[in-house]
């Protein structure tokens, strides 16, 4: 995977953000230091609702700890925190896919604590990821959605993603931003 085989430095921020590898921050630099706890405020039903079918629901201690190691165990997760308050607010979850020969083609996907909605913290969350990419010569991010999660669509459309295709499995959007146009 891109990540592991590349040191990158993975730390970057926003005007409102701090964002970093979610096993990196120090207990001083957030206001709820532990990630399981993160994990379950922040994957609640109505942010989990669009997931695949085994990540959506309530989130307990044992499930949270379950997820955070499949995630590890696969893709880069990054923790999104309000530089005001230190407040935990969103995950960034990837990892690559596609051939090398073409360039890097990063999945990407994201979620947002539910109190944090209609802020604009996703578009500003996702712009971050896409500079951090283009940094880091990645040449593609692809984002697959479901078609009735109107919100994601909105933050992708804002960050210039475009969608032209469904997913493989004929039912998501496939959405994609090319970093090297």
């Amino acid at each position: 995977m891109y990540y592991e085989e590349y040191n990158l430095n993975y730390n970057f921020s926003t005007n409102r953000l701090i964002v970093k590898e979610w096993h990196s921050y120090e207990p001083k630099d957030i206001a709820q230091p532990d990630l399981v706890k993160v994990v379950e405020n922040i994957l609640v039903p109505e942010v989990t609702k669009t997931f695949p079918i085994m990540w959506r629901g309530k989130y307990d201690t044992r499930r949270a700890k379950a997820w955070i190691q499949e995630q590890d165990s696969d893709s880069k997760t990054l923790l999104a925190v309000e530089r005001e308050t230190k407040k935990p607010i969103g995950l960034i979850n990837f990892f690559n896919v596609g051939d090398k020969s073409r360039g890097t083609y990063l999945r990407l996907g994201y979620m947002l604590s539910k109190v944090m909605w209609d802020q604009g913290f996703a578009t500003e969350f996702v712009e971050g990821f896409i500079h951090w990419c283009k940094e880091n010569k990645i040449s593609t991010i692809l984002a697959r959605v479901e078609p009735d999660n109107i919100a994601s669509i909105r933050v992708l459309e804002k960050n210039n993603f475009s969608s032209e295709r469904t997913d493989s499995n004929g039912i998501s959007l496939l959405f994609e931003y090319n970093l090297l146009q």
